[in-house]
């Protein structure tokens, strides 16, 4: 009866630890950092201006793709390109069609500018910043719990939109006068 009821506790032991497992291994609280979206193009734009490159302007799908990775990385307490699927992926499932994208992730920055201080300094986030193709930018930035393996997650995309379309050869319409 003995090894009985031990076998019995161990079991229902078991069973406790994968319950808990189970309800603590969810997504964990964030919320989100108000980022001045303008004044982050601002801050692109003049570095790539310094470099010879044309200005960038914000989009609100860019702003809701970055919103939405900023946010799976601080609830999963993770920095990655991959959470929730590629890059192209994302940006597209946010409704914008593009024609290049790029992304500049961080994890620990206190403030937007420590965020851009720590990308130019990074010899790939550079890179991104400084994409000739790229026209457009979504920012955003997630508080992560205390206890969290960083303070806080940054997201920056950069696209550019695909170029529209004309019709041309024997099948296109001439606008009706």
């Amino acid at each position: 009866m003995r090894i009985a009821g031990l076998i019995r506790a161990a079991i229902a032991l078991a069973a406790g630890m994968i319950l808990a497992a189970c309800t603590t291994g969810g997504p964990q609280q964030v919320t989100p950092i108000p980022v001045d979206a303008g004044r982050a193009a601002s801050l692109v734009s003049a570095y790539r201006g310094a470099h010879g490159l044309g200005r960038v302007g914000v989009d609100s799908r860019l702003m809701q793709a970055a919103a939405a990775h900023a946010r799976a990385m601080g609830e999963r307490d993770r920095i990655s390109h991959r959470i929730g699927g590629s890059l192209a992926r994302r940006v597209s499932a946010a409704g914008y069609a593009w024609s290049a994208t790029a992304e500049n992730l961080g994890a620990g920055f206190s403030s937007l500018d420590v965020a851009m201080a720590g990308w130019k300094d990074s010899a790939g986030h550079r890179t991104n910043l400084l994409n000739p193709n790229v026209t457009e930018i979504g920012i955003a930035a997630v508080a992560a719990p205390p206890g969290s393996k960083h303070r806080n997650y940054w997201a920056l995309i950069l696209s550019a939109p695909m170029p529209e379309r004309r019709a041309e050869g024997p099948f296109a319409l001439e606008p009706i006068r």
